[in-house]
């Protein structure tokens, strides 16, 4: 079942993104790898655009950013080549095909074995907060026909939508719109697809534009870009942060595209194209994940200096070889204030975490990765790797940014962890503070060190006799960290996607039950029903709408129905309330969860207790739910 939808999001995101990157100057290489982010950056600007132009998204005008934009880029470099100048060009040092088709079979392997060990089938939900929020937030899109960020938290925020970064919901909608996939599947294979391919090419394209010391860096990338649990698997499945692995697995091809820019300016070539890619990068990024743009914006902060540093030591004596570090030392400050300055109210709040001390060493050494022995030995030797890489970065003088920014994200995951936000906040707000968000960027930039740190130790191999037996040796070491790290991440997912545990959402019965209970309503009807019990699903597994769609929609209307709807035929306000809102259904039962009653979750018991109430008539019992229709009332 989600084989052909796989192939026809792996269509989706490389078609036109290499259409695309092709026309802005990319070559063949490098435009494979950029491409997802190319696609995500026409689909996301491109539903902005159309909301504010007053269209709905649908195929034909997919369609024209899809296909009609690249054709149209790529018309404009024929016209510059048809005039006599040379178009712009990005061209990553030369790799090895096999190489990278080799590197993302492993990686391709991998993530596959781990979804589908994890998930139990492309159709399951995930048992988590916000889950409805973000499986709800694609039906609305394809309701609505707007798949623009501007508005995107419609579902919490109904009366007033306001932004949230929604591209990967974006490209969810559209691909659900050309092949009519149920929305989970889709989801789900989206995120594998962002896995096993979106980061591995990525990572490749980093390594081999910035770092290309070795031809065994991209197959490598492929082989272990997948070794850190925490990035995707731990926050795929912490609070449901799709947005955020999406966005994030995008972050090396951005760093690689800035980075070939600014060395080409160092040299004195042509940077152009680059810099063409970079501005269709950085709106891509930012509605992918913001958090992801801070984190590629510390990266890129980092390698300015250290290329601005290596262009000021090539002729210390010269002091404007000095300008452009004192210029990028001048922008990092400000960058850090900046980024201060626009922290939003509530994210400065002090979060009061102190790990004790053996608890925080052990996250260092195990570069914060999951608390079983196995686990912590398995990190214990990817750090070490780390730091074989980092050392090696520091060899060569415009390398240490890697190890820099990898340092720094480690630094602030570990004072959050060990200190609470009191040192930390201004650099931990993009990541709302949670320091399982913050050390996904950490375990980001961990991985080009491994690949490094492991290319190092195949040349130390190769330096001995025999040095086949020391290289397989190595593999042999290497391979049951891979598996530890594997299962891992296996056991992580599946603890979320289990749909029958009694602290779950929503059961494989309660999904059977909600199916059999649409049947029996209008397709268009709207049906309150407690978005803690379950019933918020018929809005993915049926036709019709939910009053109140997530756990946390808190408009005028919701907090009336929610706690008052029982008293519908005899409150006139409960009454015009439920009119407005079209509620012609009600559906109550289910398992309820032990944290439905935190204070800043609205009292569901008006809709729970309608059974309990005079003229709501029951019309179908489905263990464990009943549907009622609501009585005629006077608003």
């Amino acid at each position: 079942m989600a084989i052909p939808v796989i192939l026809a999001l792996v269509a989706l995101l490389w078609i036109p993104g290499t259409a695309l990157a092709g026309g802005l100057g990319s070559g063949r290489w490098p435009a494979v790898a950029l491409a997802p982010l190319m696609t995500t950056g026409l689909i996301s600007v491109g539903a902005i655009i159309t909301a504010l132009v007053g269209l709905r998204w649908g195929i034909a005008v997919a369609l024209f950013w899809l296909v009609v934009v690249p054709a149209l880029v790529w018309a404009a470099r024929m016209l510059i080549a048809h005039t006599g100048r040379t178009p712009w060009r990005f061209d990553a040092p030369t790799v090895r095909v096999w190489q990278v088709v080799l590197g993302l079979a492993v990686s391709v392997a991998l993530a596959s074995c781990i979804v589908h060990g994890g998930t139990q089938a492309p159709g399951y939900i995930p048992q988590q907060g916000d889950q409805i929020f973000h499986l709800g937030t694609v039906r609305s899109m394809l309701d609505s026909g707007n798949l623009s960020s501007l508005t995107a938290d419609g579902l919490n925020h109904r009366e007033a939508p306001v932004f949230y970064p929604a591209a990967f919901h974006g490209v969810a909608a559209t691909a659900v719109m050309f092949t009519g996939a149920p929305i989970v599947v889709v989801e789900n294979s989206l995120l594998l697809v962002t896995a096993a391919l979106t980061f591995p090419l990525g990572m490749m394209l980093m390594l081999n534009t910035l770092v290309a010391r070795d031809r065994h860096l991209v197959l490598l990338s492929g082989v272990f870009s997948l070794a850190f649990t925490v990035f995707p698997w731990v926050l795929m499945v912490r609070g449901a942060v799709w947005a955020q692995v999406f966005g994030s697995a995008f972050i090396p091809a951005v760093v690689a595209v800035y980075g070939w820019g600014v060395a080409q300016a160092f040299l004195g070539k042509n940077w152009g194209s680059s810099a063409l890619l970079f501005v269709v990068s950085v709106p891509a990024l930012f509605l992918a994940h913001s958090s992801a743009l801070f984190a590629a914006v510390a990266a890129a902060v980092m390698l300015s200096l250290a290329y601005a540093l290596k262009h000021a030591l090539d002729a210390p004596r010269n002091p404007r070889q000095w300008l452009p570090l004192a210029v990028f030392a001048v922008l990092a400050v400000l960058a850090n204030v900046l980024g201060a300055l626009v922290a939003p109210a509530g994210m400065a709040k002090d979060v009061k975490v102190h790990l004790p001390a053996q608890q925080v060493i052990a996250g260092i050494a195990t570069s914060w990765g999951s608390t079983d022995h196995p686990s912590q030995v398995a990190g214990l030797v990817l750090t070490g790797l780390a730091l074989i890489g980092a050392v090696l970065c520091f060899e060569h003088r415009k390398d240490w940014w890697l190890s820099a920014t990898w340092a720094s994200f480690m630094a602030i995951t570990t004072l959050l962890y060990a200190n609470g936000t009191g040192l930390v906040w201004q650099w931990t707000w993009p990541w709302y503070n949670f320091g399982f968000r913050v050390e996904a960027i950490m375990a980001i930039f961990a991985v080009p060190l491994v690949v490094l740190g492991v290319s190092r130790m195949l040349h130390l191999a190769g330096r001995w006799r025999p040095t086949v037996l020391l290289i397989v040796l190595l593999c042999l070491a290497l391979l049951p960290v891979m598996n530890v790290q594997a299962q891992t991440a296996t056991k992580t997912l599946r603890n979320m996607y289990r749909w029958d545990s009694a602290t779950g959402w929503i059961s494989s019965d309660e999904v059977r039950a909600l199916v059999k209970l649409s049947a029996k309503m209008p397709p268009d009807a709207v049906v309150a029903t407690s978005p803690w019990r379950g019933g918020q699903y018929l809005y993915i597994v049926g036709t019709q709408h939910t009053a109140i769609p997530t756990e946390k929609s808190s408009g005028r209307d919701d907090k009336i129905v929610s706690k008052g709807l029982k008293d519908m035929a005899t409150d006139r306000t409960v009454c015009a309330a439920a009119k407005r809102m079209g509620i012609s259904y009600v559906i109550t039962g289910g398992n309820g969860l032990p944290f439905e009653t935190f204070d800043w979750h609205l009292d569901q018991a008006g809709i729970d207790d309608v059974g309990e109430s005079g003229g709501f008539r029951r019309v179908a019992y489905v263990a464990p739910y009943v549907l009622w229709s609501v009585p005629d009332c006077a608003a």
